[in-house]
């Protein structure tokens, strides 16, 4: 399974990966942790976009990107919403390089 976290936004409009993990790469035990996280939140069952239109210049969206096998999903939200994401966002920024 890989992860990328992506940001984007602000009065720059700047674009940057924050991490990317592959849980091939991982222990056995963090990679089980990971894909339990991405199972639990539904991932692959979340709307595209979460958390509604974001209303200010200076705010960053999060794009999460998981793919597992032939499965592909995308779902992107305002950095300071979607609880349901956060445990993952965190552990991802954790493990990344």
């Amino acid at each position: 399974m890989k992860i990328a976290i992506q940001r984007t936004g602000g009065f720059a409009g700047l674009q940057e990966e924050l991490a990317s993990v592959d849980t091939a790469q991982l222990p056995p035990a963090e990679a089980r942790r990971i894909e339990e996280l991405v199972e639990n939140a539904g991932f692959f069952g979340l709307p595209t976009a979460l958390g509604g239109e974001i209303t200010g210049a200076d705010l960053f969206q999060l794009r999460i990107t998981v793919t597992d096998g032939a499965r592909r999903h995308t779902v992107e939200f305002p950095d300071h919403e979607s609880p349901e994401l956060a445990p993952l966002r965190a552990l991802v920024r954790s493990l990344a390089p």
